[in-house]
């Protein structure tokens, strides 16, 4: 029967007194414990702990007892049978059982507890649980699908500590990569998921680093950025893909040279060999360049070697003298006029007057064609003239067809059509310092200029927008799209136009150049070509009035009143615009000059002779 209250009291107080007899067994039935009776002596306190530590504990016996029915029965149970079953839960709830009871009594040991035997049974029942699974793993793994990532990632999740991980993590990792280049980045992230300490984690963090630097650019279009990617990605697996898109955009990089070499922009080309794109020998050998063109675009002394063009333009005047035959060239803006003046200012056929008043001009023409390069597009009211003269022996006489070639900007003309569409303009319109010298007594040689590549020329050109409060000058670019057909048509009807008549008097040939003829083909099939350009885009609005014209004011006499065609080009060009000058069809046009200008025949001594004595 438990003690009173009173009656504890009472022990507390004779608990230094009564015999040890006595009192032990209210300690042994944890009536009373020591922290109870702090003034208890120390000689009766050491009885009473190692009484205690020499006795089993009655809860534990307790607990013990509930625990050893079962190892006993499951000890008898064959492992075959767990086997069988594929089922550990029998032994694992031991396990459980066990070491709930060494974590409840392991820090206290009374006589004849168990714990060390509960730790020994523990022992022996992982390991017989480890074999277990072992047997049960194998015969499991012996019917999995190892070619089916689904079943080995279901095998993982049943035994994430499977003997067999190793060989799991190769086998999904060799799938994972074994299309190559169709790897899916989905794919590597899964792996990496699965084996975060896998044999391949590394392999498949660099691949997965690749994939997202290929995926960046894999659809680009930009030569430069996949040309950077192959050079600093060699061994990456996405190497030949990257050198396989490289080579299609070298293709495309080699044809967009080919077929418009002169819009092929040099600066590009320049990078496409500082950056190692194409090197010089595969462009010369691909034919868009040669070995002087890459000399010339890559020197560093251009600028100095060349002169400013813009400044010999602002030093020069226009003056046409007079007797000579004044030869014109209208047409659009950048469609080839300037490029016709170099050829012919380079071409042994024609002697040029360098100190006439375009002389320089003529000499920087030359200097640019030596080099290859295209003279920038002259300003819009920019008119000059390069004096220049042709031999010619007629009945065993010297002769000269002495000629003024006149260059003169076609902007402010082609301005003037885009924006005024139904006004009709005379040469008195074109506003670029042209009428006065169309005005004059010379006899003149027309020239319409077809540039056969484009149908639609966008010019832009600086104007006076206003002054500043200050009074300082104002400029601002003006932009149009000119549809050059339409202007050619222009320039016919100002051509009849009744106002013009004492300048069409003037005139003895009016020819048609189709420029960039290098675009056309070969050499033989250029005339052809144009002829049929001609044909298809200007003989219905033009030819017919043309000739009528010229039956008018007795034009073309020597060849039936009818236009000729002809075809020019400065050479061959290559890509970034640059050619090599071929005077073919420079001399080509001396020719069409000569047999349309007058001829001034060389005095012999003997009519010098005369000319002293009167």
């Amino acid at each position: 029967m438990p003690l009173t209250e009173l009656q504890r009291k009472q022990l507390s107080t004779q608990i230094n007194t009564l015999p040890m007899k006595t009192i032990i067994p209210y300690f042994e039935n944890n009536e009373i414990t020591l922290e109870e009776v702090p003034h208890i002596s120390p000689e009766r306190k050491e009885v009473v702990i190692k009484t205690l530590n020499s006795r089993p504990d009655p809860f534990e016996q307790h607990d013990w007892a509930a625990i050893e029915p079962r190892l006993i029965e499951v000890k008898q149970t064959n492992t075959d049978t767990y086997v069988n079953r594929k089922s550990t839960s029998d032994l694992e709830s031991i396990v459980g059982m066990l070491n709930v009871y060494i974590s409840k009594w392991e820090t206290k040991l009374p006589a004849g507890n168990h714990v060390e035997e509960a730790k020994l049974q523990l022992k022996n029942f992982e390991e017989t649980i480890r074999i277990v699974r072992n047997k049960i793993e194998e015969e499991d793994w012996a019917t999995v699908n190892k070619g089916s990532k689904d079943d080995l990632k279901a095998y993982i999740a049943k035994y994430p500590q499977s003997v067999h991980i190793l060989e799991i993590d190769d086998i999904i990792w060799n799938m994972v990569v074994a299309k190559n280049y169709n790897v899916s980045i989905y794919n590597i992230q899964e792996y990496m998921t699965m084996f975060p300490n896998g044999n391949h984690y590394a392999e498949a963090r660099r691949l997965y680093d690749a994939i997202g630097e290929w995926e960046k650019i894999k659809n680009s279009s930009d030569i430069f950025e996949i040309n950077n990617y192959v050079r600093n990605n060699q061994g990456s697996p996405f190497e030949l893909q990257a050198r396989s898109l490289l080579m299609s955009l070298k293709d495309r990089e080699l044809s967009s040279m080919r077929t418009r070499p002169n819009d092929y922009n040099k600066d590009r080309l320049i990078r496409i060999i500082k950056e190692g794109v194409f090197s010089e020998n595969e462009l010369i050998n691909e034919r868009v360049t040669t070995p002087n063109i890459i000399q010339i675009i890559t020197s560093n002394t251009l600028h100095i070697d060349l002169p400013d063009v813009k400044k010999v333009i602002d030093d020069t005047k226009a003056e046409c003298k007079d007797g000579y035959t004044d030869v014109y060239f209208f047409g659009v803006p950048s469609t080839g006029k300037t490029c016709a003046l170099m050829g012919l200012a380079s071409t042994g056929a024609l002697q040029i007057n360098l100190a006439s008043a375009g002389g320089d001009y003529a000499m920087a023409l030359k200097q640019y064609t030596d080099f290859g390069i295209t003279v920038p597009r002259t300003p819009g009211t920019f008119v000059t003239t390069i004096e220049a003269s042709m031999t010619a022996r007629i009945d065993g006489i010297n002769a000269e067809h002495k000629i003024n070639l006149v260059e003169m900007s076609g902007e402010e003309f082609a301005f003037g059509i885009a924006n005024n569409s139904d006004h009709k303009f005379t040469f008195e319109d074109m506003g670029t310092g042209a009428t006065t010298l169309l005005s004059n007594n010379n006899r003149k040689v027309f020239f319409l200029i077809i540039d056969p590549t484009t149908n639609i020329v966008r010019i832009n050109r600086e104007f006076i927008a206003g002054k500043d409060q200050y009074g300082n000058i104002i400029t601002d670019l003006e932009y149009c799209a000119v549809n050059q057909q339409l202007l050619i048509h222009k320039m016919v009807n100002i051509l009849q136009d009744p106002r013009n008549a004492d300048i069409m008097k003037k005139v003895d040939s009016l020819h048609i150049i189709v420029t960039k003829a290098d675009m056309l083909g070969a050499p033989h099939e250029r005339d052809e070509r144009a002829y049929d350009i001609f044909q298809q885009k200007y003989a219905g609005s033009i030819l017919d009035p043309l000739i009528d014209l010229c039956k008018e004011y007795n034009i073309n006499s020597n060849t039936g009143f009818c236009p000729k065609l002809y075809t020019f080009s400065l050479g061959t060009f290559y890509a970034g615009g640059l050619f090599e000058y071929d005077q073919t069809d420079s001399d080509r046009l001396v020719i069409a000059i000569k047999n349309s200008t007058n001829v001034i025949k060389k005095k012999s001594w003997l009519d010098r002779f005369k000319d002293a004595l009167n």
